[in-house]
């Protein structure tokens, strides 16, 4: 049912059915994590419902291949031999 579990003190497991919606999601729910905290001071927070919270997956699900193809290029530009 849920695809990130976030565990205290060692950080959070991803799960999906492919690797690049993993990494996705592994990113993505660091970057909303941050975002939701800086969010906490500004008053109560309305949460999704079932449907919306589906609704995102499915569009977010339809963003993986840009992002993983984005992360891609840009490993083909680092020079590991340097790092």
């Amino acid at each position: 049912r849920h695809s990130c579990v976030l565990m205290r003190g060692h950080g959070s497991t991803v799960v999906g059915t492919s690797i690049e919606q993993v990494v996705y999601r592994a990113i993505y729910a660091e970057v909303n994590a941050r975002l939701q905290l800086a969010a906490n001071g500004l008053g109560d927070i309305t949460f999704l419902n079932e449907e919306e919270a589906r609704l995102a997956s499915d569009m977010n699900d339809g963003q993986i291949p840009r992002s993983w193809n984005l992360w891609i290029r840009r490993l083909g530009e680092i020079d590991l031999d340097a790092a």
